[in-house]
């Protein structure tokens, strides 16, 4: 009976591993086949195989060779052994130690090939598939994509070799190991048909003497290898840091490279010696190599210690301007610095109101209203419901009514965290997460420049059901893939989808889109497996027509997609033809540049390119890759490889290319590479003379936690010194290194032909240019500035935000704008746009809103009226001016108004010296008001 139980007990053991096995399997192969058809979802099944086939033919070869070689060698070294030492073994034995070596070599193989797949699939379809950069390195000549993409895989390749023949030596010393403590049998005689043997131990001199023969030939494949390995090293100089500057400097190539050769040539020389010794002949030479070899590495880096501290230390602006050039030659070609248009901006600073006037679009798309504090603004007036989250804001430009704006925008999306929970367990139920709210809805756009009454940005789109005040119009506004889209969502059930609170209920939708995979029921079977939910199985609301979006988070899908590009962490946003889009700028990357310089410290990368631009419709989720920059030659390669994976970006739809915007983080990178790097000459390059930063301003609250940070580049429409028309462009201005003054602004266009072009402006030389610093500091200084600030903030229960100082070039002259915002010191309040300070010309005032600050730097000139001659004996009235007059007091009572209302702040305040002066000013404005009116007879 026990012997049955313990059967049985066995049997169920077995099946329920075996279950537990074919389980496994089977959710492996689910999680394969759902993302397979997830892939031909989106029309990508050839990027799909192409990393599974490339790595099937390499695996099956690679694993058969391997074992060939491995069981080859086992067999090899254990018949050597046995040849040496004079073992006798029975057939049994030989029939044992086989079968170790077939299972050997099977392990060893199996696991050499799956690593071997795992790193150089990629790297050999780059290879095969490279494309030149026909720009060859200034030391050996070769072209740029041999570092890029062939030595990355010869790099690889070497490494799996070396540690192939590492390997080799490892099991030779742990088999010739085990034969020491092997005994050494000999046959004693016969009886009775079994041998008898006597027992007899080997002597160490048999076992060293046949190990030193088979490591011997392994040395000799190791020091040849290892000239190869030197080889591929002489190329890492053109990455030395050792130098003046990046790249390889005078001692690397005079001393290091040199001695590269000397290493190459003793490897060489090591590896015959080690074949020699072989057969016995010299083994004392093979030992004399590798100590040969050590020695010459000691004394490189000796003599290059020396070179470098006696001969190029004391000349080093000589000795390395050669290289210094190198470095900023390719850091340029790097980072397409090479194609920047240097221009003088003469500044003028002679503006004139028809100046502001004739540059009417650029004045009314000055974004006064900062991106930042407006996302708490969209979030609090326009997120309606726990649920719904803007994720940031985006900078856009439109045609609106026939006239180019700039203009704020984002997102309504779902908010899967703070969905509607159970009573029961504070969790969100599998119906609500996944079957009910499935979607975002909608967005909000503001102008960059206009505020409602309380000083929030004014919307042009807004609300839910959408509304829409300009021609702009969104007719699916529904969001299913978006930044904040985290989990999968089941569309086309039984269960209707929720679109949108409204005041007599909830308004429901189905999804009429053609994103998902259907949910037959094989693929339900499988995604119950995959994700871990029999609801797939159980739930009646799921029918054969639902079907199941999945990764709808847009960074995670392009990277699932194409792993092998980067990807900018702020997409955005548009409208185009009544549809939302996502668009995502994508970015070729290498760190094997030769001569370039890092983009940081903490970065080796010192290639860049924004090479791709994704395009993903936000309510079905097809996902669009199209070729940006046609000169690179990654993205070249990568189109080789990946046929169908890339489209032209002449196949864009015309109403999203108008949308493209060069990247900010490209531009940010460029513009702080160029702080050095616009210095073209070796020398003053050395001397440091003319290093620049990036301008400073003062941002945050004023007088308490006000920070000193980096002017942010902005996206600006603006009219271009040498264009004829209004563009828009992503701009940052440039101070001397330690100082203060503006010496030059940096810019790229955005639109259509012109995008990507690259301008420098530069100020006349000697001409003091005031930089955002200063001009905070003119403002800080500023009496009736400082005097309103405190008053807005009287009572402490209010804070000032200083916001972005914006530079504004106009004609040949410069504008400087800062908006000021006050927040309650509560922390739910809305920061509201209060006033606007704007500096020209040594003037700086601040008033309500940009056209009041304008107009008074720029007041309206008065028209000339010719002169009537007084009727004898009458006083004749002044002339008015017609409408200009009239324009004149009605500026002067807006004026007296303001006044009065600031006196009457102080007096509530007790600020009793500034309501004094405004009393003062309030008289002499009434005064001014008197002499403007004509006498009434």
């Amino acid at each position: 009976m026990k012997g049955k139980g313990t059967w049985k007990i066995k049997g169920l053991t077995i099946f329920l591993v075996l279950l537990v096995i074919v389980v496994a399997v089977f959710a492996t192969f689910s999680e394969y086949f759902i993302d397979y058809q997830w892939f031909g979802e989106l029309g990508y099944r050839e990027v799909f195989f192409k990393k599974l086939f490339t790595q099937i033919k390499f695996f099956i070869p690679s694993l058969v060779v391997s074992f060939v070689i491995f069981y080859v060698f086992l067999k090899s070294i254990n018949a050597h052994s046995i040849k040496k030492t004079g073992a006798i073994l029975s057939s049994q034995e030989a029939r044992t130690r086989n079968k170790i070596f077939v299972i050997v070599s099977a392990l060893i193989s199996l696991i050499l090939s799956i690593a071997f797949v795992s790193e150089v699939w990629y790297d050999f379809l780059i290879f095969m598939n490279r494309t030149p950069f026909n720009l060859k390195d200034p030391i050996f000549g070769h072209d740029i994509g041999f570092y890029i993409f062939t030595l990355p895989f010869l790099n690889k390749l070497y490494g799996f070799l070396i540690g192939i023949v590492v390997l080799f030596a490892i099991i030779t010393v742990v088999f010739n190991a085990i034969m020491l403590v092997t005994p050494k049998q000999q046959d004693a005689g016969m009886e009775e048909g079994h041998n008898i043997r006597r027992i007899k131990a080997m002597s160490y001199k048999e076992v060293l003497k046949a190990a030193w023969k088979q490591l011997s030939v392994l040395g000799g494949i190791f020091f040849l290898l290892l000239a190869l390995g030197f080889y591929l090293r002489s190329f890492e100089l053109l990455y030395s840091t050792r130098g003046a500057a990046f790249g390889a400097g005078y001692a690397d190539i005079h001393v290091s490279l040199p001695f590269y050769y000397v290493y190459i040539g003793i490897s060489i020389i090591t590896a015959v010696s080690f074949m020699i010794s072989y057969k016995g002949k010299k083994p004392k030479l093979a030992i004399f190599g590798p100590l040969l070899l050590v020695a010459a590495i000691v004394l490189s880096g000796i003599v290059y210690t020396s070179v470098q501290n006696l001969i190029v230390t004391p000349n080093e602006s000589a000795k390395e301007e050669k290289y210094i050039q190198h470095n900023i030659d390719y850091t340029n070609y790097a980072y397409g610095l090479d194609k920047v248009e240097v221009k003088e901006f003469s500044l003028a600073q002679n503006l004139t109101r028809k100046d502001i006037d004739d540059n009417f679009v650029t004045i009314e798309n000055i974004p006064v209203n900062d991106y930042k504090p407006a996302k708490d603004i969209y979030n609090q007036i326009q997120g309606l419901k726990s649920y719904y989250q803007f994720n940031d804001i985006d900078i856009d430009r439109y045609m609106i009514n026939g006239t180019y704006r700039q203009v704020f925008i984002s997102a309504r999306e779902l908010h899967s965290e703070n969905l509607p929970k159970q009573e029961a367990g504070n969790s969100v139920s599998w119906i609500n997460r996944y079957l009910n709210y499935t979607h975002g809805y909608g967005i909000a756009m503001s102008p960059v420049n206009e505020v409602t009454s309380s000083g929030q940005p004014k919307l042009f789109i807004r609300d839910m059901p959408v509304v829409s005040d300009v021609d702009v119009k969104l007719e699916r506004p529904q969001i299913y893939f978006g930044e904040l889209t985290k989990d999968y969502v089941i569309v086309n059930t039984r269960e209707m989808e929720f679109d949108y609170p409204s005041s007599s209920g909830d308004v429901e939708n189905t999804y009429e889109g053609t994103g998902g995979i259907r949910l037959t029921l094989p693929n339900r079977l499988m995604l119950a497996l995959v994700k871990g939910k029999m609801n797939f199985l159980l739930s009646q609301d799921i029918s054969s027509d639902s079907r199941i979006l999945l990764n709808r988070n847009i960074l995670e899908r392009v990277n699932k997609i194409a792993p092998f590009l980067a990807y900018d962490e702020d997409p955005y946003i548009v409208v185009s033809e009544g549809k939302l889009y996502w668009i995502i700028d994508s970015y070729t990357l290498s760190s094997k540049y030769p001569y370039s310089q890092s983009i940081s410290k903490n970065s080796t990368t010192n290639y860049i390119r924004n090479s791709v631009k994704v395009v993903i419709d936000a309510y079905n989720g097809n996902t669009d890759f199209y070729i940006a920059d046609e000169s690179d030659p990654i993205i070249k390669t990568y189109a080789n490889v990946f046929k169908t994976l890339f489209k032209p970006l002449s196949s864009m739809p015309e109403d999203l290319r108008a949308h493209l915007r060069y990247p900010q983080t490209l531009f940010d990178i460029q513009a702080e590479i160029y702080t050095k790097y616009h210095i073209k000459d070796a020398k003053e390059f050395y001397n440091k003379s003319d290093v620049w930063d990036i301008a400073t301003q003062i941002y945050g609250v004023s007088g308490t936690t006000t920070e000193t940070m980096e002017v942010e580049s902005s996206y600006l429409i603006m009219k271009l010194p040498d264009s004829d028309k209004e563009e828009f462009i992503l701009m940052v201005p440039y101070t001397p290194q330690g100082k203060n003054n503006m010496i030059a602004w940096f810019a790229v266009k955005n639109d259509g032909e012109n995008y990507g072009q690259l301008k420098l402006y530069t100020f006349p030389p000697g001409k003091i240019v005031e930089g955002p610093m200063q001009i905070e500091g003119i403002i800080s200084q500023d009496v009736a500035i400082g005097n309103a600030i405190n008053l807005l903030q009287s009572g402490g229960n209010s804070q000032v935000i200083r916001g972005n100082m914006l530079i504004i070039p106009v004609e040949d002259s410069i504008l400087y704008v800062e908006p000021i915002y006050l927040r309650a010191s509560n922390a739910s309040a809305l920061p509201e746009l209060k006033k606007v300070i704007v500096f020209y010309k040594n003037q700086v005032v601040m008033e309500d809103s940009l056209e009041k600050s304008l107009a008074r730097i720029f007041p309206a000139e008065k028209a000339e009226v010719p002169e009537t001659p007084e009727k004898p004996g009458t006083q004749q009235p002044p002339a008015t001016g017609g409408e200009v007059a009239t324009g004149t007091i009605a500026e002067l009572i807006r004026r007296a108004n303001d006044v009065f209302n600031q006196a009457q702040e102080a007096q509530r305040a007790g600020n009793w010296a500034l309501y004094g002066e405004k009393i003062n000013e309030l008289k002499a404005i009434l005064e001014s008001l008197n002499s403007s009116t004509p006498n009434v007879q």
